[in-house]
């Protein structure tokens, strides 16, 4: 049973003839007269009284109008609200974002959003980076915010850059680094470090430096959240590699290190390949205004490019 032969049934039982219905609906007679056809050899019975040219509902038909407008009004309360839902001005964003950029990026990015549609809603999905592109590719979330070459690559995702974060070593304040102005990679190999889980993009991006480096970390405890990272760092357990905290710690430095390609990309992302609702497709653009218009917050900011230090500064220091 299809949704046109409804209407078109309730067009022929509201105007009494097949030749009003097929006007008022603007098909022709012989459409409107094969789909009341299919629609009574499907049901097993005929629905109208045939007088002349006038279609006149029997008690089948009489019993079947009831039912069909009252599916019809759920069908149409469905449809209202699926685009009530997708609305740019008043829909629900489902936005997926990695935990580091839950305490400034995303408020921000909101506050900026609802300046110009205040009326939307979002639905915050806090993951690590493989969990976001898994919501993604599921359709749990429209967009999200994540490291655009972490882990899974063959996705049709499609990602435009927001802002960088810088990495640093983060130490505790009685750590003998701790009041160097920056340090080299290889100066940190012989340190024990605490890490997120291979779940996490930090992770692969460390990983990675330890390879350019030739570093093989000791690494004493892996984590889930970069705030008991920084807990055990303040407790002297350890160091690590992390962004910038968006609030200072009276337990931590934070270190440059001398390595350009130390850093986290961040950028916004969607499927390519399938419809992006208004709601999401309005928040991408504001985001992407916000990229061209503002600086990034605290916990995405990039600070200056920082002065090298050779080796040969380092061993005087």
């Amino acid at each position: 049973m299809e949704l046109y032969q409804l209407r078109y049934f309730q067009a022929v039982a509201e105007f009494g003839t097949l030749a009003k219905a097929a006007e008022e609906l603007a098909v022709s007679q012989s459409a409107v007269s094969r789909a009341i056809s299919l629609l009574e050899k499907e049901i097993g019975v005929e629905l109208f009284t045939r007088r002349g040219r006038a279609n006149e509902l029997n008690r089948f038909g009489k019993a079947f109008l009831d039912a069909s407008r009252a599916a019809q009004r759920g069908i149409d309360t469905a449809v209202a609200s699926v685009r009530q839902l997708a609305g740019a001005d008043g829909g629900t964003v489902a936005l997926g974002f990695l935990h580091s950029l839950g305490v400034a990026t995303v408020p921000s990015l909101i506050r900026w959003h609802h300046d110009r549609f205040p009326s939307v809603s979002f639905e915050l999905h806090q993951r690590s980076g493989q969990a976001l592109l898994t919501d993604l590719s599921t359709g749990v979330t429209d967009v999200c915010l994540n490291y655009p070459m972490a882990f899974d690559e063959t996705l049709d995702i499609k990602w435009e850059p927001l802002f960088t974060q810088q990495l640093y070593a983060v130490v505790d304040r009685a750590h003998p680094l701790a009041t160097r102005g920056s340090v080299g990679f290889d100066e940190l190999a012989d340190q024990p470090f605490v890490a997120l889980n291979q779940e996490h993009t930090l992770r692969r991006i460390f990983d990675d430096a330890c390879v350019r480096h030739g570093v093989t970390p000791t690494i004493a405890f892996e984590g889930t959240d970069i705030a008991t990272l920084r807990g055990l760092i303040g407790a002297r357990l350890g160091i690590a590699i992390l962004p910038r905290a968006s609030t200072p710690s009276r337990d931590v430095v934070e270190i440059a290190v001398d390595d350009d390609h130390l850093v986290r990309p961040i950028a916004i992302g969607w499927m390519a390949n399938r419809f992006l609702p208004p709601s999401a497709s309005s928040f991408r653009d504001s985001a992407l205004a916000w990229r061209r218009t503002r600086n990034a917050p605290q916990d995405s900011a990039q600070p200056a490019r920082r002065k090298r230090v050779s080796n040969a500064q380092r061993k005087r220091r």
